[in-house]
């Protein structure tokens, strides 16, 4: 008994670090950082001091919140973060108008959105994986990743996507386990809410977990089975269980559509029709935008006739892309130690890779039966890949700068591959030792590999954080 009970405060004590760790880096960052400093900050916060100031929405051609020479505005964008952070300063400025004090409020906002991003990944981390270790890799790799870390440190809706994504997921998969209850229904709408009101581009997490939802409900079964009512089938078919499937999806339905109809009601409205309201913010940018920013006159690698793959590969677009995925602060101008950026590159690549071997099946989701393992493997290899589509689709297309800010709603995904990957290296590692009679290294060489890289990853941040940023800023 005591030694359960001290192995649980030993446990108590890890996580306590973990979510102090991602705090204090979020929040010195949030504290130092100057004003505009983060991506497209100051025309961003146009927003937040709209709806403090006068409590109310703008609409995206509203004068006081247009981007000066590039035109439009992020108010024909989901703003949810904006709303909160924008009532939040209007309750401050009761005590205070001074603007730092403001603006580290509105950033705290997405600081709190990063710690519930960190219990998500240590939730999710334990339905995905047995073993703890590789559940604390993969926490490490989402959440201290320097560049998720970034990403809650200044106005954006960013944090807010990232974090409803780890919310949907941590759920959504933890339902395929234990059963979809109210709460957990509940919960998953939340998610799906967040993500429609703060970011298009992590719109697929919500496909994913839709997919996810559904699969649960559907058993294969298999040909010449008799089933209850004594019927069988000659071939394999697929058994839907349709009751609690229609419960629980209308519920979570209901939910999305009552916390989310008002925004896509609101933009038909007022942009005659334009429910998304992207038509709408073309052209406002179009009228609003100096001549050299004007749709029609920007060059672009497509209006340039410059294929896809040349601009990706032929140019430093994707140089800047896996940088920036990494770790690159401020207005992609303050980047980290060349050996960080190669020791993840390589982390990266290997678990990857490995993680397409035929071994190791008994290592993560052994609660789950091998073919719904492989659907899941493969939705979150199509989260990545719609990401990284519309990452590429929109820097072609639109001319938008490389930045791996843009692929965040996909760090929960890609971690996934990477650290089962690891895994199934780890495992062949000690199969391989055990076959060569090494059996007390097979035993131990797996385990401080593992905490090697928990190692690297927290001496990553740190110096990214304090010893590159820190004194840059001060």
């Amino acid at each position: 008994m005591v030694n359960t009970h001290r192995l649980r405060k030993k446990e108590l004590r890890k996580e306590l670090l973990f979510y102090g760790t991602a705090f204090l880096c979020m929040a010195v960052l949030a504290f130092i950082q100057p004003f505009g400093e983060g991506p497209d900050e100051i025309n961003r916060f146009r927003v937040v001091q709209y709806i403090c100031d006068n409590a109310s929405l703008p609409r995206g051609d509203d004068p006081a919140v247009l981007i000066p020479g590039y035109g439009g505005s992020y108010a024909f964008q989901p703003m949810l973060p904006y709303i909160i952070q924008g009532h939040l300063l209007g309750i401050l400025r009761i005590f205070t108008d001074r603007f730092d004090v403001l603006l580290i409020a509105a950033r705290m906002v997405n600081v709190f959105f990063g710690l519930g991003a960190a219990y998500c990944t240590r939730r999710l981390s334990r339905v995905l994986f047995p073993e703890k270790t590789t559940q604390w890799i993969f926490s490490f790799l989402v959440v201290f990743l320097p560049q998720s870390i970034f990403i809650h440190t200044y106005v954006n809706t960013d944090s807010c996507a990232v974090f409803s994504v780890l919310l949907m997921f941590s759920v959504g998969i933890e339902g395929m386990r234990d059963g979809y209850d109210r709460k957990r229904c509940g919960l998953i709408a939340l998610g799906v809410i967040l993500c429609t009101l703060s970011y298009y581009n992590a719109y697929g997490a919500i496909l994913v977990t839709a997919a996810l939802f559904i699969s649960t409900y559907l058993t294969r079964i298999a040909a010449h089975v008799i089933a209850s009512d004594g019927t069988a089938f000659p071939i394999d078919r697929i058994r839907v269980e349709w009751g609690p499937l229609l419960r629980g999806g209308f519920f979570i339905a209901f939910l999305v559509l009552a916390g989310t109809g008002w925004w896509f009601v609101r933009n038909a409205l007022l942009y005659e029709g334009d429910f998304l309201g992207m038509a709408a913010r073309n052209a406002c940018v179009a009228s609003t935008c100096t001549p050299e920013y004007h749709p029609l006159l920007k060059t672009t690698y497509q209006s340039q006739g410059i294929g896809v793959l040349t601009m990706v590969f032929g140019t430093d677009y994707y140089a800047l892309l896996r940088r920036s995925f990494v770790a690159m602060f401020g207005p992609m101008s303050l980047p980290t130690h060349y050996y960080i950026y190669e020791t993840y590159y390589k982390i990266f690549a290997v678990g990857l890779l490995a993680a397409l071997l035929p071994a190791g099946y008994d290592l993560h989701l052994i609660w789950m039966k091998r073919n719904r393992r492989f659907f899941l493997g493969l939705c979150m290899f199509l989260m990545c890949a719609v990401t990284i589509f519309l990452c590429i689709y929109y820097s072609y297309t639109w001319d938008f700068q490389p930045q791996g800010r843009y692929l965040m709603p996909m760090l929960p995904s890609f971690m996934y591959l990477v650290t089962l990957g690891i895994r199934r290296v780890f495992y062949l590692v000690s199969e391989l030792l055990d076959r060569l009679r090494c059996r007390g290294l097979a035993q131990v060489l797996p385990d401080f590999l593992g905490r090697l890289i928990l190692a690297f990853i927290a001496a990553a941040l740190f110096y990214t954080v304090f010893a590159v940023a820190v004194p840059h800023y001060l």
